[in-house]
């Protein structure tokens, strides 16, 4: 008995440990509900955004450090269309590299639910 419980327990670290990124839980996000911000969106916002627009370093004279913010940037801005632009296109957002696609979605999910906060 007490063997099988410590394999079982042994077994329940294995499984639960692996190697994954705060990208990879943002990344392979599916949409299956109401996509808000503080849940879903900012979490990609931190970890793909905040390095170049953030209130200490606005490239573009666009900081995305709040709701307020990223929601105007979205709404009235040209986020939607930075992120969705083509592998080498200048304009991508972030530089260099397309946001993964799931990223993407959750964004525009985002705008078409109403831009909701929480």
């Amino acid at each position: 008995m007490k063997k099988s419980i410590i394999f079982l327990i042994l077994m329940s670290l294995f499984i639960s440990c692996s190697e994954t990124s705060p990208e990879d839980l943002v990344n392979d996000r599916t949409i299956i509900e109401t996509v808000k911000y503080n849940t879903d969106v900012f979490p990609i916002v931190e970890s793909q955004c905040l390095s170049c627009h953030n209130d200490n370093f606005a490239s573009g004279n666009n900081s995305y450090s709040t709701y307020a913010q990223f929601r105007e940037a979205t709404e009235n801005g040209n986020v939607i269309d930075r992120i969705t632009r083509e592998e080498g296109d200048p304009l991508l957002m972030p530089q260099g590299r397309r946001l993964p696609q799931n990223s993407i979605d959750l964004i525009l999910q985002w705008q078409t639910d109403g831009y909701l906060e929480n």
